[in-house]
């Protein structure tokens, strides 16, 4: 029976985006011919930059092996591969048709290279998606009877001596061309195993050079996953920065101020302060459209997303924003429940939720409303002030049609953490893949992200406790 030798690449490391969907059911034998050569040419120069062709081609090779040809139809494709809407019309959108172009000539690339010597071979016909096999045409191998002068040891017995070549050629004044010579064997030279050996390090060089450019090309894509879901062309993506004006006002007076009085500003006119001959002043600190630099700098990174959609992205004071928006719209909301009032809309969806103290002597910080064995209950910076925290979470809108991201820390180095740790796709790479679903989608998540915290600003940002799903009961 013909076997299939094994390439350079016959167990390469690729990580689909769509493990959640080919793995639904029984994995297709790792040891059948056609899924070793997808996976081959899937991890290979070819395609091993584009994650969107690789997972287009082991989806249709999985359904052919398979036997549900049924499924690689430019509809299927266009929803499982490329996370359009299953009602989407194929007419008004032809990215299967485009990649599909490609994939061809990617395929035809990599035979012409890498896979020169693959026995067995694929191509995707014009006219549709199913992959077809081949296997490779023979060719014989050219023989050549001739003997170069030196092949033959005239004093040869039969028993194996080394011998030292007399050809002319260039020899180093260090390693000279000692050659091993078996009887009815090839002759074999030092300068052969010092180049085969050259070659093996460059190639385990070449090859973990692609494992870490597939990588990173992973976390690019989920990443991409993530705020394709927050910025879309079909509704506004409001960013509301904290308002810290509102929380130098709670911090002088001690008491907070709820969402409601937030809205129709009553916390600036009826709030009376006794006794305190400049409550004019600081009932004035919560109409001050103040916020941060930390805030400032996450908005204009933001901004620089490849995915974001210029005219419907809205930059949106805490105090201006409306009910509605977050209702028909995106959004991602920056800063604790002191700082950013709407937070309290999300509340009931949050697994680790924002408690501010007044009173000095108890701690404020994040609860954690569902702890696991081993955790603690609430993540302070009470007696460890070179320690801080930050929270991300992707929930829902009001209205269950959009998303919401929360970005929210103790203080300003603990919303930095979380930024820094957000925009960051090898430390978000592990959520991602956790949260994402079969359908290509996100579901909820929450992470509570801990860091240094070094004269305000934060270092080192790592997860302390992640949750995917909502909290129990919703």
């Amino acid at each position: 029976m013909q076997t299939l030798e094994p390439s350079p690449k016959a167990e390469p490391f690729f990580l689909s985006r769509l493990d959640g969907v080919l793995g639904a059911e029984l994995p297709v034998d790792a040891e059948d011919r056609r899924w070793q050569l997808a996976m081959r040419i899937a991890a290979s120069g070819s395609l091993g930059r584009s994650g969107l062709l690789s997972d287009f081609l082991l989806y249709i090779v999985d359904r052919c092996i398979r036997g549900r040809t049924e499924e690689i139809t430019e509809q299927q494709i266009g929803v499982i591969v490329f996370g359009r809407a299953e009602d989407y019309d194929p007419n008004d959108d032809n990215i299967v048709r485009s990649y599909a172009r490609k994939l061809r000539k990617r395929i035809e690339g990599y035979f012409l290279a890498e896979g020169r010597e693959e026995t067995l071979r694929l191509e995707i016909p014009r006219g549709g998606y199913t992959p077809i096999f081949s296997d490779a045409p023979r060719v014989s191998p050219e023989t050549d009877d001739s003997i170069a002068p030196g092949d033959i040891d005239p004093h040869e017995s039969g028993a194996s001596h080394p011998v030292v070549s007399e050809s002319p050629e260039f020899r180093s004044p260090v390693i000279q061309d000692i050659s091993y010579r078996a009887p009815g064997h090839l002759r074999i030279t030092l300068g052969t195993v010092l180049a085969v050996l050259i070659g093996v390090f460059l190639g385990v060089g070449v090859m973990l050079l692609m494992h870490s450019r597939l990588i990173e090309s992973r976390q690019v894509a989920l990443s991409h996953l993530l705020w394709e879901q927050l910025f879309s062309r079909d509704r506004d993506t409001f960013i509301v920065p904290s308002d810290d004006g509102l929380v130098i006002m709670q911090r002088l007076v001690e008491r907070p101020v709820p969402l409601t009085e937030y809205i129709n500003g009553n916390y600036r006119t009826t709030v009376k302060i006794d006794d305190d001959p400049d409550a004019k002043e600081i009932l004035k600190l919560g109409g001050r459209r103040f916020t941060n630099v930390v805030d400032l700098n996450f908005a204009a990174r933001l901004a620089q997303l490849k995915d974001v959609v210029p005219e419907r992205m809205m930059i949106r004071y805490a105090h201006d924003l409306r009910m509605d928006d977050l209702r028909t719209g995106n959004a991602i909301l920056i800063g604790s429940d002191e700082s950013n009032p709407w937070l309290e809309l999300f509340r009931p969806q949050l697994h680790f939720r924002f408690r501010f103290d007044p009173d000095p002597d108890k701690p404020s910080g994040f609860v954690n409303l569902y702890p696991h064995p081993g955790e603690a209950t609430i993540y302070t910076t009470k007696g460890q002030q070179e320690q801080t925290y930050g929270i991300i979470a992707y929930l829902p809108n009001l209205s269950e049609t959009g998303h919401v991201l929360i970005v929210a820390g103790l203080n300003t180095a603990g919303t930095e953490a979380a930024t820094a740790f957000l925009l960051n796709p090898k430390s978000m790479m592990p959520t991602l893949l956790q949260a994402r679903t079969a359908q290509g989608n996100l579901q909820p998540f929450e992470l509570l992200v801990g860091a240094g915290n070094v004269a305000t600003n934060a270092s080192t940002p790592h997860v302390v406790l992640e949750r995917i799903g909502l909290p129990p009961g919703h």
